[in-house]
């Protein structure tokens, strides 16, 4: 991966809160909030209280569930050329999820997102090739909340053949999601070629839909990506090391629940945590985050699991200085520490607001800053130390053979070219993407076959819910 950042944490901190972390799962427990759950953790020997819905964790069955976890990560895609493998060697790219807006990159206006901008985004997604993990970037308003998960998976399908990555908040939508797999691999086996998204409840709580949910998806064997949000001052100690901690804590308890159902079950370590902004009341916080967040990521490799940083983020709504600030610096700061994912391409405003040219402007900058880490060739051949010798004093290299040769095999042009700027360029881009680019041709029949599972699941669960 090249450089990397001097550690945040040193190696007997990260012993102190691994050690901390397994007094409290012990001693505090942990709100799981669904009896299936605590059926499942009290036939693996933990002390449960079905009137509290809570369970404490043994220390030697957290040990032991940490050791069930898979070291190295696949999340497979429609595309298997496209799978992405999670195993600490590079970085990779993944849009965020579930944003609110969307801004339209013809009349610039904002507004709030429908199943068109879902559309737009994946394929931006597909057609960009810094982007290795699609993430369902916004929202659908416009379909009914019942089916709302599962549409948003079958436009996601549809639209790129890379990994894809949501929530499932309710468990019944786990069989029809199969069903939607199978149909778009064409195969009637089934193969995960999506990944979820788990956010734990701060502090110390787990939502019990979504956690049964995660039970089910766990059973076949689907990576998960544990998030705890806690919000240092507001749902976890002011201070960063106690927000660490309790965070920590959450990923564990998750962790545990999840190999209990099926042992070697693909577990991401997320770092959602933030700080709640004092002044506003707002999520996020001060550049303090940053070290936060690198901090999880180091407990996260130290417990051999893929880690997920923030990079391309930004509160900012426009595509200004301070868009440029924070996702570089960001960014930078995951590739240094070695990130396995690095979230957020495309979204302003805190991953609320989808902007198509911030997408393309994204993918830009990852290319930039992965030529600037990338390991400097120092070897005879680039030193070329004879044509030095050759052109002597005061001699010119602008005709050399070697110029020529290496200008065509390792030049990197320089961004934006002259006489352009970066949002010229990023809209001209974004056009040709959005009129131009086609996603993946599905299976024969996959189409057809998307539909009536939609259907017919948002007649069944439309009813179940009455």
């Amino acid at each position: 991966m090249g450089l990397k950042l001097a550690p945040i944490l040193r190696s007997h901190e990260i012993r102190n809160i691994h050690e901390r972390s397994l007094d409290i799962i012990e001693s505090v427990g942990i709100g799981y909030k669904t009896p299936r759950a605590l059926k499942i953790l009290e036939r693996m020997g933990c002390r449960v209280d079905y009137l509290e819905n809570r369970a404490w964790l043994p220390r030697d069955l957290v040990e032991w569930s940490l050791q069930q976890a898979p070291r190295v990560v696949r999340l497979p895609a429609r595309d298997p050329k496209r799978d992405v493998i999670l195993n600490g060697r590079r970085s990779y790219n993944t849009t965020d999820s579930q944003g609110t807006k969307a801004i339209d990159p013809e009349t610039g206006e904002t507004h709030v997102s429908i199943t068109e901008d879902l559309r737009r985004a994946v394929l931006f997604a597909d057609a960009l090739d810094k982007v290795d993990i699609v993430n369902t970037t916004v929202s659908t308003s416009d379909v009914p909340a019942h089916i709302r998960t599962l549409a948003q998976f079958a436009l996601a399908f549809t639209n790129t053949s890379k990994p894809v990555r949501s929530s499932v908040l309710d468990p019944k939508q786990v069989p029809v999601l199969v069903e939607l797999v199978k149909a778009v691999t064409g195969s009637d086996t089934f193969r995960p070629i999506f990944s979820v998204v788990y956010c734990t409840i701060s502090p110390l709580m787990h939502d019990p839909a979504t956690l049964e949910a995660c039970i089910e998806l766990a059973k076949l064997k689907v990576p998960i990506m544990v998030y705890p949000m806690p919000l240092a001052g507001g749902t976890s100690p002011v201070t960063l090391a106690g927000t660490i901690l309790i965070h920590n804590i959450e990923v564990l308890s998750g962790l545990v629940l999840f190999q209990a159902v099926q042992p070697g079950t693909p577990i991401i370590y997320g770092s959602g945590a933030s700080q709640l902004d004092m002044q506003t009341g707002r999520y996020g916080g001060s550049v303090d985050g940053h070290k936060l967040r690198l901090a999880l990521g180091e407990l996260g490799h130290a417990y051999h699991l893929p880690v997920n940083l923030w990079g391309m983020s930004t509160t900012s709504q426009h595509l200004d200085a301070h868009y440029g600030y924070e996702a570089v610096t960001q960014t930078l700061l995951a590739y240094l520490a070695g990130a396995d994912e690095i979230y957020s391409h495309g979204m302003l405003g805190a991953a609320q607001i989808l902007s198509l040219e911030k997408m393309v402007l994204d993918n830009h900058l990852h290319h930039q800053i992965e030529a600037t880490i990338r390991p400097l060739l120092v070897d005879e051949e680039h030193l070329q130390a004879e044509l030095i010798e050759r052109v002597g004093i005061g001699g010119s290299y602008l005709a050399q053979r070697e110029t020529r040769d290496y200008t065509r095999k390792e030049y990197i042009h320089m961004w934006p070219p002259a006489g352009k700027t970066m949002l010229e360029i990023a809209h001209a881009e974004t056009l040709e993407i959005l009129h131009h680019h086609k996603p993946p041709p599905l299976p024969k029949g996959a189409a057809e076959k998307l539909e009536a599972i939609i259907t017919t699941a948002s007649k069944e669960l439309l009813d179940q819910g009455e």
